[in-house]
């Protein structure tokens, strides 16, 4: 009852994965580059909204905190 291995006949080689990582890649690359302006414009209002944010958190925690007393004359 003893068990051989299974080979592995469908896991591609090395090589034949990296093609294929390498192709998808391009692929990728290539659709990218075709929507160039739009992937921009989509990032700008990303990062805009972000600083928003960030500015609003900074803005909320920094102005609400109550002077201390002593320095109160």
């Amino acid at each position: 009852m003893t068990q051989g291995k299974k080979s592995d006949t469908n896991r591609p080689t090395p090589e034949e994965a990296l093609k294929k990582d390498v192709e998808r890649l391009d692929a990728d690359l290539e659709i990218m580059e075709r929507h160039a302006e739009e992937l921009a414009e989509v990032e700008d209002e990303i990062q805009s909204a972000m600083k928003k944010q960030d500015r609003e958190i900074k803005d909320n925690r920094l102005h609400s905190i109550p002077r201390p007393l002593k320095h109160t004359r």
